[in-house]
């Protein structure tokens, strides 16, 4: 796809109330980073191994963070603990947003973040496909075409959407959801993986999840700003598979979420 342009929207609005505390703190065992930086970094390192050159440039050129973080096109969603994941992400090329509606459940993040994505100007589109040099001019330059391309706002043509609390995806897993995405523009494309024992019940599931990550083309984003509740993107997954527009990539990595501290020891033993 000629102009594929990709956002990414970290959700990390929960109030984690199984876990007792800020989850998205805890450290993760193998980075040594709180949870919800590690998370952030997956996306980041992903992105950046598909846009080298445009980042590298972006960054010379520029040290203004709210204008790198506007081109990078990261929004974290940030609820019940905005404030402290807010502190911890500063210095990150991201955009932090602090969803008020946060008890209404996963659907006002999803909301939220797509909202800020499709209303943040961008200093020019933050894409794969790498721009001229020109594209890239240095704030010192303040002829009237490029300030009216820094102002506009060029929604993205597709949007990423992923959860903070999924502690063993890589970048890979990510990269994997990306060349899928540019192969097959025209569907979403989610993670697929099989739960062979249900938490704390032993047993097997035949059935396998289609769940986040997963890429939105910007068809879908209608669908999405009208999720309500504690639901997340499955209804929106579920109607286009019906319609033969989904295409899912094998990670097993997604199905290791963080609820509860206990969670960490299955997350350990995955990595064996």
């Amino acid at each position: 796809m000629k102009n594929y342009d990709l956002a990414f929207v970290l959700l990390a609005g929960g109030q984690s109330a199984r876990y007792g505390g800020n989850k998205l703190l805890s450290e993760h065992p193998i980075s040594k980073l709180p949870l919800i930086e590690h998370s952030l970094r997956v996306l980041l390192d992903a992105k950046a191994s598909h846009s080298v050159a445009l980042i590298n440039s972006a960054v010379t050129k520029t040290t203004n963070q709210e204008r790198l973080a506007k081109q990078s096109r990261v929004t974290v969603v940030a609820g019940k603990w905005h404030g402290s994941i807010d502190s911890h992400l500063r210095g990150l090329p991201v955009n932090v947003v602090h969803n008020t509606l946060w008890e209404e459940g996963i659907a006002s993040s999803i909301r939220a973040g797509l909202k800020h994505v499709l209303s943040t100007p961008t200093l020019p589109p933050f894409s794969f496909t790498c721009a001229p040099e020109d594209d890239l001019e240095s704030d010192e330059r303040s002829d009237t075409k490029n300030e009216e391309s820094a102002g506009d706002t060029k929604p993205p043509s597709h949007v990423l959407v992923s959860l903070a609390d999924l502690a063993c995806l890589t970048e890979q897993d990510i990269a994997n959801l990306i060349h899928a995405s540019q192969a097959n523009p025209e569907n979403i494309v989610c993670c697929e993986w099989q739960n062979n024992k249900e938490r704390g019940q032993g047993g097997h599931d035949s059935h396998p999840r289609l769940t986040v990550p997963a890429i939105f083309p910007n068809a879908m984003f209608t669908e999405l700003l009208s999720l309500k509740g504690d639901v997340g993107a499955k209804p929106v997954i579920s109607e286009y598979l019906k319609k033969g527009r989904v295409t899912t990539v094998p990670t097993p990595n997604a199905q290791f979420d963080i609820d509860s501290p206990q969670d960490w020891v299955t997350v350990a033993l995955s990595q064996h």
